[in-house]
């Protein structure tokens, strides 16, 4: 098969990478793609960077047999190429142009609002899930954030919390809120997090050559498998 493993995801890459996360090939407690999103973009504007064995096995789930069944190794490469990428994509993108991040939920189109509130939940739930994972690192974020500004609405959306089942306006207001949050967490750890690795500036400067075409490309999800 190719090396795909420097070339940044494409659009078709998350279509194929969905279908798999909605196959009978992993757990029904795995991640589905808007989840996956919020987990990234938890991971990427979070206090510090994390290996990747650390934060891939939540993606197939919390079930003691969560393990995916890949038909090949082909396959195993293929799925776990454009998940990594994926990651390094979201991360990019936060890093050298935040003002242009939006999570994938704002980036498709609904036709039942149900639909839209599933996708919106899915990736709250993914970004508190990278929260949980470090915990204790993002405590000075939560002592910072006396009114609860920035979180409460990630909570809100994940149907967690006090703050259940909000009214139309306010489900709203958080919804087309998520992607300033995202930006003002990552501006707070941006100091905790250091300069980043060449690694990380070589990333990011591919980032800025394939924003319009594949980070903000009009979303190509299955929608109607959730």
């Amino acid at each position: 098969m190719n090396d795909r493993t420097n070339n940044p995801v494409t659009a078709d890459e998350l279509g194929e990478l969905e279908d798999f996360l909605l196959s009978g090939k992993v757990s029904r407690s795995a991640m589905d793609l808007d989840m996956l999103d919020g987990f990234f973009a938890s991971l990427a504007a979070g206090p510090e960077p994390l290996p990747t064995g650390q934060w891939l096995p939540l993606v197939w789930g919390t079930d003691a047999e969560s393990a995916p069944q890949f038909v090949s190794p082909d396959e195993m490469q293929r799925i776990l190429s454009i998940i990594v990428r994926y990651r390094e994509l979201v991360e990019a993108v936060l890093l050298r142009t935040p003002e242009t991040y939006l999570p994938l939920f704002s980036r498709c189109s609904f036709t039942e609002q149900s639909e839209e509130r599933c996708a919106v939940e899915n990736w709250a739930r993914g970004f508190l899930v990278g929260i949980e994972l470090t915990r204790e690192t993002w405590q000075p974020l939560f002592e910072e954030d006396t009114d609860f500004s920035v979180l409460a609405p990630i909570f809100l959306l994940a149907n967690i919390g006090e703050e259940r089942d909000p009214d139309d306006l306010r489900w709203s207001e958080c919804r087309d809120g998520i992607a300033e949050s995202v930006r003002t967490i990552q501006r707070f750890w941006t100091p905790f997090r250091g300069k980043p690795a060449k690694a990380d500036r070589t990333a990011a400067a591919e980032a800025s050559d394939l924003h319009a075409d594949d980070f903000n490309h009009e979303c190509k999800c299955r929608r109607d498998k959730l």
